[in-house]
Parts: C-alpha cells; structure tokens; sequence
C-alpha cells in the first residue's frame, strides 16, 4: 500500500455502502481507510494493495464518482510504542517551510511481516478535492 486515494463518498443521496460496494463489485481489497464526515461531504481515504489502485480508479470513475490518487508519507512501523511519533515527527519535518500541514492520518491492517502502515497525508493552501492532483484521467 504506497498510493491512496481519496475522494467524496457523495452521489445522491449520500451512501457509504453504495460506494464500499463499487470497490467491492470490483474486486478491490481495501487495506486501510481514514476519513471524516464521510457521508456530509467529506473525505473517504482508503488504502489498496499495490497493484489494485487503477482498477478502484476505474470502477470509481465509472460509477460518477471524482476519485484522485496520491502518494502520502508511507511509513511501516513496528507494533512498540514511539512508533508513531517517529512517523509524524518525520512527516513535520518533511512538511516544515512548505506550507504544508498533516491532514489525516491513515492506519492500515498488520501485514504478515507484523508491520503496521501508516500514511500520513498532508495538504497546503490550495489543495485538495478541487484541484484533483494526481488524477489520473
């Protein structure tokens, strides 16, 4: 799970189960999932296994929905504590005097290697489900 997407689970009316079962209905394993407000007009991210990305993309795209796929901060990490302050720390660092700042944070299911994925995605002015980045047309 390298890339996420991310997009608003919103047709009409608004439906998260509708839109589990696109991904469903075509085949897609979702590994993790992060959002908020998810059926009032925020945000559904969701991780797949590497490799099944385009096909979300595709079954999203077909069913009207405005799916777009990033490439957030990836970290593997062991199940002791400190784990996640280390990943965050990192993500502050990486972010510091680009205007970026930490959005949400995703958390996979533990691997069979017993390593737990985070993703932590972070957004700056003027990103965001607008502007689409990523969007692989």
């Amino acid at each position: 799970m390298h890339q996420q997407i991310r997009t608003v689970p919103k047709l009409s009316p608004p439906d998260l189960a509708a839109f589990l079962k696109v991904l469903a209905d075509a085949g897609v394993n979702i590994g993790g999932v992060s959002g908020s407000n998810v059926e009032s007009g925020g945000e559904f991210a969701f991780a797949v296994e590497d490799g099944q990305e385009q096909a979300a993309m595709d079954a999203l795209k077909e069913a009207k929905y405005k799916p777009r796929i990033l490439e957030p901060k990836r970290c593997l990490l062991d199940d002791t504590p400190g784990q996640l302050l280390a990943c965050i720390t990192d993500a502050i660092a990486e972010n510091r005097g680009t205007g970026r700042a930490i959005k949400d944070i995703l958390v996979g299911a533990n691997r069979e290697d017993g390593k737990i994925v985070v993703q932590v995605y972070s957004e700056g002015p003027g990103e965001g489900p607008e502007q689409a980045p990523g969007d692989s047309a």
